[in-house]
């Protein structure tokens, strides 16, 4: 018999602030952080380059992870894991006893140090070895060892689709009795290679992302670590944790399309959604709000939006639909798990949060677009995607908790 699979603690570090009390004021509020991206972080100098801003986390914090370890991530990884640890009322002698594992997704891992190597390389004409230390795995493992993990340990980088993936990849474990509590998320740091590599792409916004806008011209980046502790429903009322929602069902799939650009039809999205929704045993009229992936570039957001108009036409009602990412930009291998949490606390404090102008939303008799703050509503389910590049889609239906 399958087990209940239930969230037990949370922590997040992304621009909306370095902990879960600072993200809830910040959503409520409305926040946006958007701002210049420092020299030396990486030079946005270049004629061909949109604009020079991005949804960054805490300087001081970035500044400090780095004097720290020049990969930046392991430290706001650690950071980030030891808030949901904490919220989730565990220790390490619980951690030990039930042989808790560890699952981070990741979209361009290591791509920080890997190209100070390259460029010590060609502009000092000297090779730094230790950089070359700094893999995604040797990261895995030293989070790993700071807090003794000796369970299944595993990176997953299905590009934006990693944070959604690494939570269904531990909620497969603990359902199947493979384990009873995992750390699972998502982290990622925006870098040079992912700045330039998008503004290549021309997906980058000239000003700020506008998900679903018909005005819609790219997307923003922004820098993000997400952490959500899973439990078996029997061992985290054993010990009395608290419960923050349920996982009912996930799905993963491949559109085997295009390598940046999903189907136009938006047929798997819907296929994404609705295999989450039917392993769930759920159907659309359970589904309170869908969390898009909604990066506001042109593709993604019409097909995801075809997917969405497809998956709600029995629908009776309308249902919310929008995408937070005009509040921490696209933190790629951490969007799913973000966005996770705020669906979460969407749920806990009946609100969806947006803060954009969009006056040229298309009409939809089946949805209703969040794109500012939404207070009194109620929410008992919610369906968050991540479709990626290469294809990779993932959705993640979550429910608040009853016993």
């Amino acid at each position: 018999m399958k087990k209940r699979v239930v969230v037990t603690g949370i922590g997040a570090i992304s621009a909306l602030g370095n902990n879960i009390a600072e993200m809830t004021e910040s959503l409520e509020n409305g926040s946006i952080k958007y701002n210049a991206i420092p020299s030396d972080r990486f030079s946005t100098a270049h004629k061909l380059f949109a604009n020079n801003r991005g949804f960054m986390m805490d300087y001081e914090l970035y500044q400090s992870s780095w004097d720290k370890d020049v990969s930046i991530m392991s430290e706001v990884a650690v950071k980030c894991i030891q808030e949901a640890i904490d919220s989730a009322n565990l220790s390490e002698e619980i951690l030990h006893e039930h042989n808790a594992g560890l699952i981070i997704g990741t979209s361009v891992g290591a791509s920080f140090p890997i190209l100070q190597r390259i460029k010590k390389s060609v502009q000092e004409n000297e090779d730094d070895y230790e950089l070359a230390l700094y893999s995604t795995p040797k990261i895995l493992g030293k989070i790993a060892r700071a807090f003794k993990l000796q369970g299944y340990v595993s990176a997953i980088s299905t590009a934006c689709a990693s944070g959604t993936n690494s939570i269904g990849r531990a909620f497969d474990l603990i359902e199947n009795g493979k384990a009873d509590i995992m750390i699972s998320g998502g982290m990622d740091i925006f870098t040079e290679l992912t700045y330039t590599g998008f503004n290549s792409l021309m997906a980058i916004s000239k000003t700020k992302c506008k998900p679903f806008t018909k005005s819609r011209d790219g997307m923003s980046l922004g820098d993000g670590c997400a952490i959500l502790i899973l439990e078996s429903l029997e061992s985290a009322v054993e010990r009395g944790a608290p419960i923050y929602a349920e996982i009912k069902g996930y799905h993963i799939l491949n559109e085997a399309y295009h390598a940046t650009a999903p189907h136009p039809d938006g047929i798997y999205a819907l296929k994404c959604m609705k295999s989450a929704l039917a392993y769930g045993g759920m159907s659309t009229d359970d589904v309170d709000y869908i969390n898009a992936h909604g990066t506001g570039t042109g593709k993604n957001d019409s097909a995801e939006l075809k997917g969405c108009e497809a998956l709600l036409q029995e629908k009776t009602s309308k249902t919310y639909v929008g995408s937070t990412k005009c509040l921490t930009g696209h933190t790629l291998g951490a969007a799913g798990s973000i966005e996770a949490i705020i669906s979460i606390l969407s749920m806990q404090h009946n609100a969806l949060y947006a803060n954009y102008e969009a006056d040229d939303l298309p009409e939809s008799e089946k949805i209703e677009f969040v794109t500012q703050n939404k207070n009194n509503i109620p929410l008992d389910t919610v369906l968050s995607n991540s479709f990626g590049f290469g294809g990779n889609m993932a959705s993640i239906l979550l429910t608040k908790y009853k016993n």
